[in-house]
């Protein structure tokens, strides 16, 4: 029986293809808590933490698509601006595509399920495409401007392990007046052609003098709880910095439960 509780943490490819991967903590679950794995900006719980999870040496599973592809074996960990970032050797044949990241977990129970992430085919990425401009020309966007919009993320992946797989993506438009216009969207199947948008994340706003945006990116997904429906990882954009936050299906409803610093400098 695990006696820590369970760490979860993103990992990424580093820019140079042969190096160490990047990592940073996520969240810890405990009897089904949701909990931030130290108090954020605090140097000496940082390093506590790290001592334990990041040592050198320790071995995490790779999940991405919600079962396991691989191992990452801890290099060393370091100071960032607020939070910690370990570095990893990461050993997964390839299955990790290079743009992408996937989550990483010191839990023998999570990712325990096949991996079903891939890309969409034409045919599911027309039917998104679609729904994405309805979601835009319904909060206002002119319908000149949908020509603009461009998708930084559009995936496939089973979230309740039901054989039919959902779409998430996250899609932007930006006026060249710097107005901004970011959308993340769960879309759930509802027959071979058809998709229902469960989840519709918008935000609109003008792009302040620094021009840090914050859109919401994808990362991976992962069932925490046991309850057979996989929660939602993704990125938040920020001023200067980053963060990330989770997704989860409650009462038949997507909603964010859960947010960490990633850092910010």
């Amino acid at each position: 029986m695990q006696s820590r509780p369970a760490l979860v943490a993103v990992i990424s490819r580093n820019d140079e293809p042969e190096g160490p991967a990047n990592m940073d903590a996520i969240v810890l679950i405990e009897n089904g808590k949701l909990r931030r794995p130290y108090p954020e900006q605090t140097e000496a719980a940082q390093k506590k933490f790290g001592d334990i999870y990041f040592k050198a040496g320790r071995t995490l599973r790779v999940t991405f698509g919600g079962g396991e592809i691989g191992t990452a074996t801890v290099t060393s960990f370091q100071q960032g601006c607020n939070n910690i970032h370990a570095r990893a050797n990461l050993s997964d044949n390839g299955r990790l595509p290079s743009h992408l990241s996937a989550l990483a977990t010191n839990s023998d129970l999570l990712g325990r399920k096949g991996s079903s992430r891939r890309a969409p085919t034409e045919a599911e990425r027309a039917a998104v495409m679609k729904m994405v401009r309805e979601i835009y020309l319904g909060r206002g966007t002119p319908r000149s401007l949908l020509q603009s919009i461009t998708t930084t993320n559009l995936t496939a992946t089973d979230l309740n392990a039901d054989g039919r797989l959902e779409l998430i993506g996250s899609f932007v438009l930006q006026t060249k007046a710097k107005a901004r216009r970011d959308l993340l969207l769960i879309a759930e199947p509802q027959s071979s052609a058809t998709f229902r948008a469960a989840l519709v994340d918008f935000q609109s706003y003008k792009l302040p003098a620094e021009e840090f945006d914050s859109a919401r990116d994808f990362i991976d997904q992962l069932d925490l709880d046991g309850d057979n429906v996989a929660e939602v990882f993704v990125q938040q954009h920020g001023f200067d910095g980053y963060a990330y936050a989770i997704y989860k299906k409650t009462l038949g409803r997507w909603r964010n439960v859960y947010s960490f610093l990633g850092d910010a400098c």
